[in-house]
Order: structure tokens, then C-alpha cells, then sequence
């Protein structure tokens, strides 16, 4: 084989191992045609030399970009950075500055047309930006899960204190009929009733 084939196959082997043209542009961008590169797509060696760039790459994809946790960390906290300047920023508005709540940067302001013909008018609407407040907790959860720093909480019900503070004719009631009383957890009423 000649150095120049060799150079072509290695190309080839690459362009197949990226996956984003057909085999006849493969062919064309090679210099080679198409039926050669279906032979040698049949060649063990030559598969292995695609499957050897398709690994190389799938492993340069997993520790670059946001594969890697600590980039889709430093990522979230740039988008939460970013967020918190909006609000600062907003806090500097002059046009916001004598609205209740407007230097606090979460106040923003919109124009809204109202109205028809003659009674048509635009008017100012000042309102606390809850999407953006919303976003920032988000975020706040998102990078404390990728952390592994959150904590999903959960109530626990200790069923033995329930029954203790029910009264004698609650426990009559429960005793003839499986009734708990209105005061009881709803989900352990709800058991209850499913085991019954």
C-alpha cells in the first residue's frame, strides 16, 4: 500500500468516525470512489481503525464541555453570577429608583397598551420579576444536586404517637369500623382505607 493510500484510508476512517457525511461525499472528499470505500469498510482493520477514532473522540467528548461536572458547575454559577448583575443592575435604574421596591433590582417594569380608539392609552406596569427569582432557585438546586449537596426532604410519622393521642371514643370508632379520626394525617387515613 502506498503512502497515499495510506493517507486516504486514515482520512476516511476519520470522516466515517465523525459520522456527519454519507459514504458517497466520504468517497468524493477522499479522492477515492465510492465502491472502494465500501471494500474497504469490509476490511477488519480498517473498521477497527474507525471504531479506535470513534472511541478517541467519544472519550475527548466526555472530558471537555459539559460531560464534565465541574464545567456544567463553573457554568451554572456564571448563569447565576449573571442573573444577580441583572438584579443589581436593575437596582441602578434611575426609571425604577421612586418605584416601591424598584432599588431592590426586583421590580421591573413594562408598557402595556390599553384601551380603543380614542380611549386607547399606554400605561407603566411595575411588578416584582418572579420568573428570574424562580431561575436563580433553580439554579441554586441544580448545583447543589451536582454536588451531591442535596437534600430531599421527608416527613416522618411516628404511627405509635398518633394512636397514643387518640381519644377512648376515636379508638372505639377505629376499633369497630377502621374510621381514624379528621385530625389524623390524611396520607395515613388514606393507607388505612387502601388496606382495609
Amino acid at each position: 500500500m502506498t503512502r497515499n493510500d495510506t493517507k486516504k484510508r486514515e482520512k476516511a476512517a476519520r470522516l466515517l468516525a465523525e459520522d456527519c457525511l454519507s459514504d458517497e461525499k466520504i468517497a468524493v472528499e477522499v479522492g477515492i470512489g465510492r465502491r472502494t470505500l465500501a471494500r474497504w469498510k469490509g476490511d477488519e482493520r480498517f473498521t477497527a481503525r474507525v471504531n479506535e477514532i470513534t472511541a478517541a473522540y467519544a472519550d475527548r467528548a466526555l472530558n471537555h464541555a459539559l460531560a464534565r461536572k465541574e464545567r456544567r458547575v463553573m457554568v451554572l454559577n456564571e448563569l447565576h453570577d449573571k442573573m444577580l448583575q441583572v438584579i443589581e443592575e436593575r437596582a441602578q435604574s434611575l426609571d425604577l429608583a421612586e418605584v416601591p421596591g424598584g432599588k431592590t433590582g426586583l421590580v421591573t417594569k413594562t408598557l402595556k397598551g390599553i384601551g380603543k380608539g380614542e380611549d386607547f392609552q399606554v400605561v407603566e406596569i411595575y411588578e416584582v420579576d418572579t420568573a428570574t427569582v424562580a431561575k436563580i432557585c433553580d439554579v441554586q438546586k441544580q448545583i447543589a444536586e451536582e454536588l451531591g449537596q442535596w437534600i430531599k426532604r421527608s416527613e416522618v410519622t411516628d404511627m405509635a404517637r398518633l394512636f397514643e393521642r387518640m381519644s377512648a371514643a376515636e379508638m372505639d370508632r377505629y376499633a369497630k369500623d377502621g374510621t381514624l379520626p379528621g385530625w389524623f394525617p390524611k396520607t395515613f387515613r388514606d393507607e388505612v382505607k387502601q388496606n382495609a
